[in-house]
């Protein structure tokens, strides 16, 4: 209840004082009779409440969404008290778009107890983590004698928006030849298990009767009748994936919605996915293109390079841009989470140092290295210097070519709104094609991607001969 009054009964006190107070110096009633009509005016109106015990409920429909992805929203109002108009609005991330419904609402509550049923529709337009249900409510007096009264109902509902996924698929066609490394030709199941414990799953027809978990079959399967758990241990014989993802501002070509770095990011979701749903050991690490101090080209500084190769360390704040390879779907959460939160930056480590951090991790593995990028002339250099130091850590057999794959994402078409600006774009691409064979070798395959022309999967089955 809203005890508050506002600076109108006052104003309305003071013009029927006058009122009064004229009609008696001039000895005229009919003023004297007006004077009083205010007064049932504001007794009349302080005699009504503004409305109050407000009641919000309801829930989101899911807790995980993919961009592009469309959720619905159902909320349930209940005011009991007071009399006027209600304002009911519930905030949305700015990210996100409105696509059916609406989200501010104005509603008369009578005499009696209003119930009202209010659902809107957005579409979520960016990845990240959100804290949705804050509901902002606002009652006003039907005369405006008492003050308005604010409240907030907050669920902590939390909404994970991941990356939209491209699902790349096996090719079961016969006498092909693919370029692009597909692990899941290793004989990965047929390896010896070792003792490093991977994950808890369900039995299937074949597993041995030893490695059933009775403890915790008895603790999870609360359905009679369930499968019971088994132990599954990590197996010889994995290959190893690193996924490099370049940072840099030079990838926020286009808007903040739809932008180089997003499908980058897109990107190295998929294909962390890809190879760990196909029993690979993945790792993830972020770099930068042009850090501070080493902007210019090594071809004309040596000595940077020089400084580079003593400099092997990175410091405490960057330790976080490194996911070490590891299996199974808790290394999918992890290089999920990460990316949720990952942001082009201006300055950090460059490719070259963080693979050189890493060498620990990398020598031995034969492992398969994804450059995510944008190819331009003044990251063809670094790269190429990169790559170098890559090819040191692959096999180097005349039967078996280097694994290293470079996708190139292309955001000029992006950035580009008229006829003038594509035309542009395409003479752009035509330089990013050019200096895309200054890098490729025997050794090293360049994709180039354009986001608005294809699906990144569609790109990588283009690459089968």
């Amino acid at each position: 209840m809203s005890k508050l009054i506002t600076k109108l009964p006052l104003k309305i006190m003071i013009s029927i004082l006058g009122l009064i107070v004229l009609g008696m110096v001039m000895g005229n009633m009919m003023l004297i009779y007006l004077g009083f009509i205010p007064v049932i005016y504001v007794a009349a109106g302080l005699y009504i409440q503004t409305p109050d015990k407000i009641n919000v409920q309801g829930t989101i429909e899911e807790d995980e969404a993919y961009v592009e992805d469309r959720i619905k929203l159902d909320r349930t109002i209940t005011v009991n008290e007071g009399i006027g108009p209600v304002v009911v609005h519930e905030k949305l991330p700015p990210d996100f778009a409105l696509t059916e419904g609406s989200n501010l609402n104005l509603y008369w509550k009578g005499p009696n107890p209003l119930i009202i049923k209010n659902s809107h529709q957005f579409e979520c337009t960016h990845r990240g983590i959100y804290e949705m249900g804050q509901v902002q409510i606002r009652s006003f007096h039907p005369f405006d004698l008492r003050a308005p009264q604010n409240m907030e109902h907050i669920f902590n509902q939390e909404l994970i928006v991941k990356p939209k996924p491209s699902r790349v698929k096996r090719v079961r066609r016969r006498r092909q030849y693919s370029l692009f490394p597909i692990p899941s030709e290793s004989k990965i199941k047929l390896g010896v298990q070792t003792s490093d414990f991977k994950e808890i799953r369900e039995y299937n027809y074949g597993d041995p009767y030893k490695s059933i978990n009775w403890k915790a079959t008895a603790r999870l399967n609360t359905i009679p009748g369930g499968k019971p758990t088994v132990n599954e241990y990590e197996r010889e014989g994995r290959r190893v994936t690193w996924i490099f993802l370049d940072k840099s501002t030079r990838l926020n070509l286009g808007n903040s919605i739809k932008n180089s770095f997003e499908y980058a990011v897109q990107a190295a979701t998929s294909l962390a996915e890809y190879y760990i749903s196909r029993q690979c050991m993945v790792g993830l690490a972020e770099y930068v293109t042009h850090p501070k101090n080493d902007n210019d080209s090594p071809w004309f500084k040596p000595f940077t390079v020089n400084k580079l190769e003593k400099d092997e360390s990175l410091p405490k704040s960057q330790m976080g841009n490194l996911i070490f390879p590891e299996a199974g779907h808790m290394q999918l959460y992890k290089i999920q989470r990460k990316l949720l939160a990952v942001d082009t930056v201006l300055g950090g480590m460059s490719l070259l140092q963080v693979v050189r951090h890493a060498k620990g991790h990398i020598h031995g593995t034969n492992p398969l290295f994804i450059i995510i990028t944008n190819i331009n002339q003044r990251s063809v250099h670094s790269l190429s210097f990169s790559i170098r130091e890559l090819i040191k850590y692959t096999p180097r057999l005349r039967s078996q070519k280097t694994n290293i794959m470079i996708i190139n994402i292309s955001g000029y078409q992006l950035a580009s709104s008229t006829d003038y600006e594509r035309i542009a774009a395409n003479a752009l691409r035509f330089e990013e094609i050019e200096l895309s064979s200054e890098i490729m070798s025997p050794g090293v395959m360049v994709i180039n991607w354009d986001p608005t022309e294809q699906d990144i999967v569609q790109t990588v089955l283009n690459t089968v001969r």
